[in-house]
């Protein structure tokens, strides 16, 4: 199982969430930083199980919520994609600041 740690608590600009997603997700340099990219990385990852963990949010879900929300809704969309085939294998968690943790379903 592939393990990927995503670490927002530095993002002070929107366009760092992005930036964010392709370092610490290990995508490709030709990643186009928008929800359209991250639709097609996502979902290239299906078929390997991931588990995927996403600390530091809380502070941009709030100064940016729109894209958040995006973002939040292409996890969601990756995960169910294909009917569901990948779902079981396909992890992705929200560790809250005060470290309980919720899946994205």
């Amino acid at each position: 199982m592939d393990k990927y740690s995503v670490d927002f608590s530095k993002v002070k600009y929107c366009i760092e969430i992005h930036e964010v997603l392709k370092r610490d997700l290990d995508f490709p340099d030709y990643y186009g930083g928008n929800t359209d990219a991250l639709w097609d990385c996502l979902t290239d990852m299906l078929g390997d199980p991931s588990y995927i963990e996403l600390f530091g949010f809380e502070e941009v879900r709030k100064k940016y919520k729109s894209e958040w929300d995006s973002v939040v809704k292409i996890f969601k969309k990756a995960k169910h994609a294909y009917n569901d085939k990948y779902s079981n294998s396909f992890i992705v968690i929200l560790v809250h600041n005060d470290g309980t943790r919720e899946e994205i379903k």
